[in-house]
């Protein structure tokens, strides 16, 4: 499969709704030539200095974007190339980076959206039929899966992408409708509560990557705090709420595990998955029969559940650390500080708040962005995300919802507002119009 322009840029200028300066042009060019030469650095500095002098302009977003990308910053790129194709709707290159970045991140539903668009855009380019096809597979999509692989293999016809041609061929052999024997367990009905919060599965997907690295030392409550902080950022990711019912199993919580296997069971149209977690359900079904739901009916220590004084103390004092960090600029131990706290205290949204704070210290703000908009999930009632959300967004050229964010803020009435802020989240506000 040809991986595009996350690889190679067009030294050729779009037009897009921003015209660019002389200094900007300038500056890109020299940015497109140190990609080229993988001087990723330099490529680095020299795309923000068109951004500096030219704002928003889709290009050296999209070229900024595939630098992070090849740096490994994957969710900012991914934030970059959103921010290309609202600057510049009709941008191919950014909507397939865009889709590419997000697949690669394991945000599907932004995937889709980015890949359906290129195809408008690209009909007749196989690469964005197979990337939307990979897209709707890996949400469960079956039939949209079905329909864009088998445009794919209908537009490609290049020799060397016979790989790509075998493997799509072999998903929709296995998307087409067969005969599914009947589960060897029903599913129980689960009134689990329900959410409009917009998911964040990008967040989750690290989430779950830190869970299995932890599983490896076999730091089981710690991995469980993971798994259940990739849970929360996304309720639909199946690979989450399966292994977070393994590993409440482990330690003893087998009323919980169930409740998670049976969320999995319902969520998935992978009749594979389906299966093992029916077959988890069963006999974790018999261990509750035999020694209880939890650790406390079992008479022993609890290893995970609700967090004890002890842990949330702790957490406190990580998040103690971490803000006496920030205030010396020390961002990096910050961030370190303020992980140590979220483990702890999974929930506490000032932590979130914080480490935003040091990610914008580290002009990381794409994560920033994630950990304050996290934290606004946590408390709704708080305005210090708002503004922090402000400047994330407004240095990663998402100027529309940087205002908004700003807005929002300037009106709350939240007990953490401070007035001082409120007056400049006004003024900014009344630049970025």
């Amino acid at each position: 499969m040809v991986v595009r322009c996350i690889l190679i840029c067009f030294a050729v200028m779009l037009l897009g709704a921003v015209t660019p300066s002389v200094s900007a042009q300038a500056a890109f060019e020299r940015g497109e030539k140190a990609l080229a030469e993988n001087q990723l650095g330099e490529a680095a500095v020299a795309y923000r200095q068109a951004l500096t002098d030219s704002p928003n302009w889709a290009p050296a977003l999209n070229g900024l974007g595939s630098t992070l990308f090849k740096q490994g910053q994957t969710i900012e790129a991914t934030a970059l190339f959103r921010s290309a194709t609202e600057s510049d709707p009709d941008f191919k290159l950014a909507w397939f980076n865009l889709g590419y970045a997000a697949r690669k991140a394991g945000d599907f539903a932004t995937a889709v959206r980015a890949y359906e668009r290129y195809t408008q855009l690209a009909p007749e380019d196989p690469d964005g039929h197979y990337g939307l096809g990979e897209s709707h597979r890996q949400q469960g999509q079956g039939a949209k899966a079905l329909a864009a692989y088998e445009a794919y293999l209908e537009k490609e016809k290049r020799p060397s992408e016979q790989k790509w041609v075998e493997q799509a061929r072999e998903h929709v052999a296995a998307l087409k409708p067969q005969p599914r024997a009947a589960p060897t367990a029903p599913v129980e009905p689960l009134a689990l509560p329900t959410s409009n919060l917009t998911p964040h599965p990008a967040l989750s997907l690290t989430r779950v990557r830190d869970g299995d690295a932890l599983l490896k030392e076999r730091r089981y409550r710690e991995a469980a705090f993971a798994y259940l902080d990739a849970a929360h950022a996304d309720g639909g990711n199946v690979e989450a709420l399966f292994k977070l019912g393994n590993v409440l199993a482990v330690l003893g919580y087998y009323g919980q595990a169930i409740e998670r296997w049976n969320r999995v069971a319902q969520l998935t149209s992978d009749a594979t998955i389906r299966q093992s977690a029916l077959e988890n359900v069963t006999r974790a079904q018999v261990r509750v029969a035999q020694q209880g739901g939890s650790p406390q009916a079992q008479g022993v220590a609890p290893g995970f559940g609700p967090v004890a004084e002890t842990a949330r103390a702790q957490a406190r004092r990580f998040y103690e650390q971490g803000v006496q960090r920030i205030q010396g600029e020390d961002y990096v131990g910050a961030v370190q500080s303020l992980t140590q706290s979220v483990v702890l205290e999974p929930t506490l949204s000032v932590a979130y708040t914080a480490r935003g704070s040091a990610y914008i210290g580290l002009r990381r703000y794409a994560e920033a962005a994630v950990d304050y908009e996290y934290a606004l999930r946590l408390a709704p009632d708080m305005a210090s995300p708002l503004y922090g959300l402000g400047e994330a967004y407004r240095m990663l050229g998402r100027t529309e919802e940087a205002r908004a964010s700003y807005e929002r803020y300037a009106a709350s009435t939240a007990r953490d507002v401070r007035p001082e802020l409120q007056s400049e989240a006004r003024q900014t506000a009344a630049r970025l119009r």
